[in-house]
């Protein structure tokens, strides 16, 4: 046959919305359309044949809700599917009826491959009982030919991942060098950019392996970790960027964090550098909540400036100023409350679940120890840089205690794990 196609059986194709030919069971269905895709035929020639074969129009759409393939001519604007309504379809045990945003209603099935989710095939309402069968049987069709194209994807992506690496741990080569290189791979080290690193913390380890790239973007992922250089100056792209990885892997939790903007190549790895310090920040401030999902670097305040400061001297600082208090957690505890309540009894005993009595007893304590009062404007400052220092060092050792030797490295060239 033609382009090396598998012939198609004859069978009784059924009129629009009425049953399917009994000729075929959803088993034997299901075998014909694995024919095809291993025969070459990819997402489009599939739902032409599941549309024939039901009599319902068909459509795939990807884990983010975009279309990726249709049965029939696409119109003017090409419809698409709420990422909420793909997440339902991906918690149901069967297919479920959803409106696409053209209007139009549709019953979805999950198209995946062991735990890797790669899209939601549709067909056009209203579809029978007798019909769900084979939807379903398209399916693993769809499913091998998503696989067949992530492997290809991968393997031309390699080159990138190993670009990323390099800009991430600091490089030998010059800087136009770099520039040229990366632009084959769509990153503009030419102009504003920033570093980011994510986190997985979830059970599909090998639907995060390729995450991002499936997210559309070039990327280095190493185990639960992975980083990607970001286009600078464009407000939510971390997020957005996060929630597409996040859609693809759905259980578990993706965080993100990126470093200063820079612009040119020698500063890129200094970006990334910074982001690993606030991924680790972001870990610790999410242990136990689970509520902070992104750290930016312009949200930063004044942990932008304690970042590039040396351990050796952060810890010194925190030492002079709070030295006292570290072996008690729970005054340090109570500081922190103190100052980020401006001194509200009422609002600390609220946070830590003390009494206000107690909130006075330990503020007491605080002021005996450190000789200062916590709220007297000039300790209020150092105070609070002395516990972002803190909070810094102890991120780094809880998290990524490799990170903490690249501070003092030289700018812009960080030292390999």
């Amino acid at each position: 046959m033609e382009g090396g196609r598998v012939p198609m059986t004859s069978r009784p194709i059924a009129p629009r919305g009425g049953p399917v030919s009994p000729a075929a069971t959803p088993e034997e269905f299901e075998r014909e359309l694995n024919q095809l895709t291993l025969g070459g035929e990819g997402w489009s020639a599939i739902l032409r044949r599941l549309a024939a074969h039901t009599g319902h129009a068909a459509w795939l759409f990807d884990v983010h809700g975009a279309l990726l393939a249709t049965s029939v001519p696409p119109g003017t604007e090409a419809p698409s599917v709420r990422a909420s309504d793909v997440a339902q379809v991906f918690g149901a045990e069967r297919p479920v009826p959803l409106t696409m945003s053209d209007g139009r209603p549709v019953r979805a099935a999950a198209v995946r491959a062991d735990r890797r989710r790669f899209g939601i095939a549709l067909l056009a309402e209203p579809v029978p009982p007798a019909v769900v069968p084979y939807l379903l049987a398209a399916t693993t069709a769809l499913a091998i030919e998503a696989v067949r194209r992530d492997a290809a994807a991968e393997a031309g992506s390699a080159a990138g991942a190993d670009l990323v690496d390099e800009l991430r741990c600091g490089t030998l080569r010059a800087p136009d060098d770099l520039t040229r290189a990366a632009a084959r791979f769509g990153m503009r080290l030419d102009a504003p950019h920033a570093g980011a690193v994510f986190d997985y913390d979830g059970p599909h380890v090998r639907a995060w392996a390729t995450a991002l790239p499936r997210a559309g973007v070039t990327a280095l992922h190493q185990g639960r970790r992975a980083w990607t250089v970001l286009p600078g100056g464009e407000d939510g792209e971390l997020e957005r960027l996060r929630a597409r990885a996040q859609a693809v892997v759905g259980d578990g939790v993706v965080r993100a964090a990126s470093g200063p903007v820079v612009n040119g190549a020698d500063r890129t790895a200094h970006s990334f550098r910074e982001a690993e310090v606030l991924l680790a920040l972001l870990l610790r401030r999410s242990s136990g909540r689970g509520d902070e999902l992104v750290l930016p670097y312009a949200s930063l305040g004044l942990a932008q400036l304690l970042v590039t400061v040396p351990p050796e001297r952060l810890r010194e600082f925190v030492e002079r100023h709070l030295g006292p208090l570290l072996p008690r957690e729970d005054l340090i505890r109570t500081l922190r409350a103190w100052l980020a309540s401006s001194g509200s009894r009422t609002a600390v005993a609220d946070a830590l679940h003390l009494h206000r009595n107690s909130v006075g007893y330990r503020v007491g304590q605080i002021k005996t120890l450190l000789g200062v009062d916590p709220l007297d404007p000039e300790a209020i400052v150092l105070l609070q840089a002395a516990l972002t220092a803190q909070e810094l060092l102890l991120a780094l050792d809880e998290h990524d205690p490799v990170v903490g030797g690249w501070f003092s490295d030289r700018p812009g060239v960080n030292k390999r794990p």
